[in-house]
């Protein structure tokens, strides 16, 4: 038997313990990927996942704040040019790569390529929404943020806005409404961001024919902010057809207590020292507003009825000095202003009559005043009701 020659068995362990370095080094970049893709890279420079997440943080940190297009992925696009070369298949490489792609034809290849080799990566699926959005491929652009937001509703802040100008185009609720079933999260979240966009109120209100909120704060966050944008004729259509569900106070002629949907239910005050509210039984409002305490107590919108009409106010109030100090005005509602009377209880009387309106004057803004002087006693005090009758 030979002896083991010294110089291959030196030779033997050399290789084996840099072999085993190497995957040491291997493993440990792989590890750190995630969680330092700088010292991930360091240990293993071929680490394309650790390349593609490097890529993916600098496109992040430097689009904060600004446009990811004109800044965040110019400046991640030589790291993700290396993670596509060590990983052919990283999605958020290509995403980068498209983004910083001046050429649209070119953008609009890498993007389609990338599409079909990954439909799960949000970043990717994000680029192609905004390809289709470009392209006016609004059916494909409400599926694809469909599938990215079931997976990662999360992201449902950075990708509204690409969204918004496909909702408040025309002919655009009919496909939302085949979309917003409310069996994903990310559908609630769309209405509750799209409510505040003055631009997609109309579409919105659309959509709520054919797609039912079941959230009253949204309903009535609609019915407010249609008001707030001087979309009058549409928030009252809007209110009747919550009468018609059964969730409104509409009542033509006398004016119930009710306060569900401002403003054409009531808004009422209700602070320390002022306040109106309606009593346990609803058939009258309770005003009160302890000295040195005054101002608006009650408001509601009105549906203009035709002129002539009487506007009336019922009440048992004996005191000279709360009739004096309840104040009752009527306005032209909307942006055009117009006092129609502003008077309070002693000299309004049971009654005014409205004989003539500007024809502007669609709806009217009812507001009750209260006040209670410093010296003198607190303001308590009882309307059973208003009403307006032709």
């Amino acid at each position: 038997m030979k002896p083991a020659r010294p110089l291959r068995l030196i030779l033997s362990a050399i290789v084996g313990l840099a072999l085993a370095i190497g995957l040491a080094a291997q493993s440990a970049g792989l590890a750190l990927t995630r969680k330092a893709p700088a010292t991930a890279l360091s240990l293993f420079p071929l680490n394309g996942p650790a390349q593609e997440e490097l890529a993916t943080l600098i496109f992040i940190s430097a689009a904060e704040g600004d446009d990811a297009t004109q800044l965040g992925a110019p400046r991640a696009k030589d790291r993700a040019l290396a993670a596509y070369r060590s990983e052919p298949l990283s999605p958020d490489a290509h995403a980068i790569l498209a983004l910083a792609e001046q050429n649209e034809k070119v953008r609009s290849d890498i993007v389609s390529l990338a599409a079909g080799l990954n439909r799960r990566n949000s970043r990717l699926q994000a680029v192609v929404l905004q390809g289709q959005v470009a392209n006016q491929d609004y059916p494909g652009a409400i599926a694809t943020l469909d599938r990215i937001l079931r997976v990662r509703p999360s992201r449902s802040p950075e990708l509204f806005p690409t969204l918004l100008p496909v909702f408040v185009r025309e002919g655009a609720v009919d496909e939302f409404a085949r979309i917003l079933d409310g069996t994903s999260l990310w559908h609630e979240a769309f209405f509750r961001y799209a409510v505040r966009q003055p631009a997609a109120l109309l579409n919105l209100v659309e959509l709520r024919k054919r797609v039912p909120f079941q959230d009253q704060e949204l309903d009535q966050t609609l019915l407010r902010n249609l008001v707030r944008e001087d979309e009058l004729d549409a928030a009252y259509e809007f209110y009747k057809r919550l009468g018609e569900e059964g969730q409104s106070g509409e009542d033509d002629g006398e004016l119930d207590w009710i306060t569900t949907y401002p403003p054409f239910d009531w808004k009422l005050t209700d602070r320390a020292g002022l306040r109106a509210q309606p009593s346990r039984n609803s058939a009258e409002l309770e005003i009160s507003a302890k000295p040195g305490e005054g101002g608006v107590v009650a408001r509601r919108f009105i549906k203009t009825p035709d002129a002539p009409f009487v506007f009336s106010v019922e009440h048992e109030i004996k005191s000279d000095q709360a009739l004096q100090d309840i104040d009752v005005s009527l306005y032209c509602g909307g942006a055009r202003q117009f006092m129609i009377f502003d008077q309070n209880l002693a000299d309004l009387g049971r009654e005014f009559e409205v004989k003539n309106l500007p024809a502007f004057c669609s709806f009217m803004e009812l507001i009750i005043e209260a006040r209670a002087w410093s010296g003198r006693s607190a303001l308590d005090a009882k309307i059973r009701s208003v009403g307006i009758r032709n």
